[in-house]
């Protein structure tokens, strides 16, 4: 896929909100981090590894390098994520927040005002950004692990662009000339980011993509299986938003942290089971042509069955083992390039 598609209206809308996004940020921005510049710096080094921790993590999701074929929507879904994001989020929060305050009454809006706004508005905005890409992308995206991977990307950018309005807004609660707050601030961010919004983004994303790309489902199947997956993340980012009880602050996020990798592993491991059963019917077919002998892709299956295939191959007498796994990336993204040319996506 070329990420230039001049002939598509959705492709220049695309551009629009991203760039408008982006300007919306800078706007809402400057004025803080005018004052919390050095703030900003001192939690960049904990910005740049959520992006790498958790970037390396949605990648090692990616068991069967799906990712190969569909790197410009990655790309193009990250920024989305990153420039449209968090600027279009923090208009829409601070109007949203003001009406449920003016609505509900101030006793109210303390509480609930935040996790209510953040996961109708936040949600919306990166999920209208994995639609747009998923559209563009058809039918190239058109699997769970694709919806997981692109959604995964796109709130990955969101979540490193947050990241840094927090360190600048924590900046106003230090002391002058003091980072010590914004480091603390990265330090939380960082290691609560396994819940963030890479994994709820990533669940809204199979149901997104899912939804674009079965045209062999009826439309009311995937409604259900948009709407399923779509509100799991929004009902899980307005769980975590949620106010802890007060004695005890911490065990709660420990509890949902808990619980939130529960149910990922869950979906997750449907999502695996869907990918092996596609990598297995490419398989199947390259086989039944000829095209390709069973033996050797059949061990491609999973990481456990390629570390018992080199094993293998080193007592034969092949001792090399990075010339071992470069020929098993290169059988994977041969059975995703053919599996892409020649069979429709199956559940």
């Amino acid at each position: 896929m070329s990420w230039f598609q001049p002939k598509s209206a959705l492709f220049w809308t695309y551009c629009l909100i991203a760039f408008l996004g982006l300007a919306a940020l800078i706007l809402q921005l400057a004025p803080v981090a005018a004052l919390t510049w050095r703030d900003i710096l001192a939690g960049l080094p904990f910005t740049l590894a959520t992006l790498l921790v958790f970037g390396w993590l949605v990648m090692h999701l990616d068991r069967l390098r799906a990712r190969k074929r569909i790197r410009t929507p990655l790309l193009m879904g990250f920024l989305w994520g990153a420039l449209a994001g968090p600027g279009i989020a923090m208009f829409a929060n601070d109007h949203n927040m003001r009406i449920i305050q003016n609505l509900a009454g101030d006793a109210f809006a303390i509480d609930w005002q935040a996790p209510i706004s953040a996961a109708i508005v936040e949600e919306a905005v990166k999920g209208v950004g994995v639609f747009a890409v998923a559209w563009l992308a058809r039918p190239m995206v058109n699997r769970p692990m694709h919806g997981l991977l692109l959604g995964g990307c796109t709130g990955l950018g969101f979540q490193v662009v947050e990241n840094i309005t927090y360190s600048a807004n924590a900046g106003l609660l230090s002391a002058q000339d003091n980072p010590a707050t914004a480091i603390v601030v990265g330090i939380v961010r960082l290691l609560t980011g396994i819940t963030s919004h890479w994994m709820l983004t990533a669940l809204a994303g199979i149901g997104i993509v899912l939804a674009v790309a079965r045209s062999d489902w009826s439309a009311g199947r995937r409604a259900q299986v948009f709407v399923l997956f779509y509100l799991l993340g929004a009902a899980l980012h307005f769980g975590w938003d949620a106010p802890s009880p007060a004695n005890i602050p911490i065990g709660s996020i420990v509890a949902r942290t808990v619980l939130y990798l529960l149910i990922f592993a869950v979906v997750y491991t449907w999502v695996v089971h869907t990918e092996r059963q596609w990598f297995r019917a490419v398989v199947s077919w390259a086989v039944t042509r000829g095209i390709a002998p069973a033996g050797e892709l059949s061990t491609l299956i999973s990481q456990r069955s390629r570390r018992r295939a080199r094993q293998a191959d080193r007592m034969s007498g092949q001792h090399n083992r990075r010339q071992q796994i470069q020929r098993q990336r290169v059988l994977l993204d041969w059975v995703q390039d053919t599996g892409a040319l020649t069979l429709a996506p199956t559940q």
